[in-house]
């Protein structure tokens, strides 16, 4: 018994020292925000070398991608049935801007791929926030540049097209739908303006459709 008790003793002491009360466990599992490390869940684009949190913030989101997939899935139903888009044209960019000041953001899609593209350019949209075809431009060209000017509400566009960039203006309902026979803006935007679709010198996903 003399050698039991002193024994047992240790044994609890032990047991005690290594239990937390939940005050004790509060306090433990508190980190300085100094050493919290921003935990990434998606990579928009597993292609390419470009870690999930080096993306642009308006190009990445994946419910706007999720969205902007299914609308093309529609617009290009029957051309997926019959299996004419090939699978480098299921591929699309876009940028998120609000273009009316409405605080909703507008979608500019880029498509690529020789379904969507040729000489002159690639087919383009904008969208709504709901998905919906604002706009659709043919023949048009990378970067898209957004002016500071305002025309029936919505924000000029400079969109390249034929190696030029033209003067994209709203009408009241849409954007004009070929750029190329639009006057020539004449001079290179400045740089201080939105550059939307700009996969070259920017970090772009692209997501499929």
């Amino acid at each position: 018994m003399k050698i039991f008790f002193p024994l047992f003793a240790l044994m609890c002491f032990i047991w005690a020292c290594g239990s937390k009360s939940p005050n004790d466990l509060e306090m433990v599992n508190e980190t300085p925000d100094s050493l919290v490390m921003e935990k990434v869940d998606f990579d928009p684009d597993p292609t390419d070398q470009i870690p999930g949190d080096k993306y642009l913030i308006n190009a990445s989101s994946e419910a706007t991608a999720v969205m902007v997939a299914e609308r093309l899935k529609q617009l290009y139903s029957e051309d997926l049935r019959i299996g004419i888009v090939d699978s480098l044209s299921r591929k699309f960019i876009f940028f998120e801007f609000d273009l009316n000041g409405d605080n909703s953001m507008e979608i500019l899609v880029g498509l690529t791929g020789p379904f969507f593209c040729g000489s002159g350019g690639c087919t383009q949209y904008i969208l709504n926030d709901q998905g919906e075809v604002i706009s659709k431009f043919t023949v048009s060209d990378y970067p898209v540049v957004i002016s500071d000017d305002l025309t029936n509400g919505f924000r000029d566009l400079f969109i390249l097209s034929g190696g030029e960039y033209r003067v994209v203006k709203f009408d009241g309902k849409t954007y004009p739908m070929n750029p190329s026979v639009l006057p020539k803006l004449g001079i290179l935007p400045g740089d201080g303006l939105p550059r939307a679709l700009d996969f070259i010198n920017d970090n772009y996903p692209w997501f499929r459709f």
